[in-house]
């Protein structure tokens, strides 16, 4: 963190589970969505699987979920009344969307660094912007893009590579944060460094502790020039 002027000069990073804390919520919202068609089903089991396919598009996450519990639903017919009460919901109760202790330190440290700071994720722009209002980090930065909206869902590079292209800078120049092998497969799809983020092994404070580590080598380094 101390030689960062040295490092990267984009920082690009996935939403849910790397800034903001949605899991529980995300998994919950699918279990409520389902319930609408099938009140008795299983909430809990809902929310595990939910869990083991986080990274993946809401979409999918629908389509999968049903074919794994075997649920008795005509998918093809109902999946865009899912999205549309999802989104409700995820819209409604923005304010379950928190971001974890530290990030707005750290996207402020980076963003007075000179740093450029960008958004690629699978979340819809119709919860995206009002999750990043509601947590006051939408002016950090540069470059929001929701690939499922673009029509390009992650590990598909597309809307990567054009925020890439678009900079002008190389992609050497570019590094990105996420949580889940989608976003491991996506930096690689796109030939950028990758940097998993797993809060949940960490407390849910990852950042806090980054920037705990640069302030106490910030002092370290002060102190070895007294």
């Amino acid at each position: 963190m101390s030689n960062i002027n040295n490092f990267k000069k984009h920082f690009v990073f996935d939403l849910d589970d790397t800034l903001v804390d949605g899991r529980f919520f995300c998994g919950e919202t699918l279990a409520r969505s389902f319930a609408v068609f099938i009140p008795d089903i299983d909430k809990n089991l809902v929310i595990t699987l939910h869990d083991q396919l986080h990274g993946t598009a809401v979409p999918e996450l629908y389509t999968e979920i049903a074919k794994m519990m075997n649920l008795k639903l005509d998918m093809k017919k109902n999946l865009p009344k899912l999205l549309e009460l999802d989104k409700q919901i995820q819209v409604s109760e923005i304010h379950r969307l928190k971001t974890f202790d530290g990030v707005t330190d750290i996207l402020g440290f980076l963003k007075s660094n000179g740093k450029k700071i960008h958004m690629c994720t699978n979340r819809p722009m119709s919860s995206l912007i009002p999750a990043l209002e509601y947590n006051d980090i939408k002016k950090f930065f540069k470059t929001t893009v929701s690939c499922l909206d673009e029509g390009h869902k992650k590990p598909d590079p597309k809307c990567l590579l054009d925020i890439i292209k678009n900079s002008g800078d190389r992609k050497e120049d570019f590094i990105y944060f996420g949580d889940s092998v989608v976003d491991c497969e996506l930096s690689k799809n796109a030939g950028i460094e990758f940097i998993v983020f797993d809060q949940y092994l960490n407390e849910k404070n990852l950042f806090k502790k980054l920037i705990n580590m640069f302030l106490e080598d910030k002092i370290n380094n002060i102190k070895k020039t007294l």
